[in-house]
């Protein structure tokens, strides 16, 4: 239940709303324990004025836990991680899916552009299964910025595309970069892939010509997290020296672009 990942993970409630088929839930004892305002309304009352097909018979009403993108990236850094980005992503399922992905990665944080889908729509939140709550995620960032700010941090940006970028099996995703994951209808607009340091390209066969978005950010983001492991020392620890050297993005490795 997601109202026990919310207390697990710290997150500021404000109020939880119960039917009595969830009375008994221990989220909501735990709610009602640590201060929650708790209220009890009647049975199938939440299905009337929630946006979900099936919701459960706890809801919580919650403060957005806001992050900053320079704490987002200066953490990234720090940890020698990713960052996922989601450009322009309007399925909730999809970017609910990336942020879980994001955290069973290993990924530092999520980055939301503008024109995405709004992180903490209900569908988003349940197909994230708790990770929006304890990832950080940043929310409506113009795509130039994003890169600018990765550039001025001196973290590389690899933007997924089809067919012309380095193959998923001979990229560099060790340490600390940025991962592009473009919306489903169009992918990333041709200014944002210019502005990235590199292309990356998901080798297929047949005659597929793409993939769901969450399926693309899934493969580039296990990828990253695969890499990171092999790089790892044999204390289990990330060498650091071998990751931050990956991580430096010095603007003349930036890929050559035909016009």
């Amino acid at each position: 239940m997601l109202l026990a990942e919310a207390l697990a993970a710290g997150t500021p409630l404000r109020t939880v709303y119960y039917e009595p088929s969830g009375a008994d839930s221990d989220a909501v004892r735990s709610a009602r324990s640590s201060g929650v305002d708790v209220h009890e309304v009647q049975q199938g009352a939440l299905a009337k004025v929630l946006d979900l097909a099936a919701p459960q018979a706890v809801v919580a009403i919650a403060d957005i836990v806001e992050h900053p993108l320079s704490q987002v990236l200066a953490a990234a850094l720090d940890q020698v991680r990713p960052v996922l980005a989601l450009v322009e992503l309007q399925d909730p399922g999809n970017a609910g899916t990336l942020v879980r992905v994001a955290e069973a990665a290993g990924c530092a944080g999520v980055v939301f552009t503008e024109r995405c889908v709004d992180a903490h729509n209900p569908k988003t939140v349940r197909a994230s299964a708790g990770a929006l709550l304890r990832l950080p995620v940043v929310e409506g960032v113009i795509a130039a910025e994003l890169l600018a700010a990765s550039d001025a941090a001196g973290m590389p940006s690899w933007a997924t595309v089809k067919g012309d970028g380095t193959s998923l099996d001979d990229a560099q995703l060790v340490g600390a970069c940025l991962l592009l994951v473009g919306s489903e209808a169009h992918g990333l607009g041709d200014e944002v892939v210019a502005a990235a340091t590199h292309r990356l390209t998901i080798p297929m066969d047949g005659a597929v010509e793409s993939l769901n978005a969450a399926v693309a950010g899934s493969l580039v983001a296990f990828e990253a997290a695969r890499q990171r492991r092999t790089c790892a020392g044999t204390a289990g620890e990330p060498r650091q020296n071998v990751d931050r050297v990956a991580a430096s993005g010095d603007a003349s490795t930036r890929e050559e672009r035909s016009e």
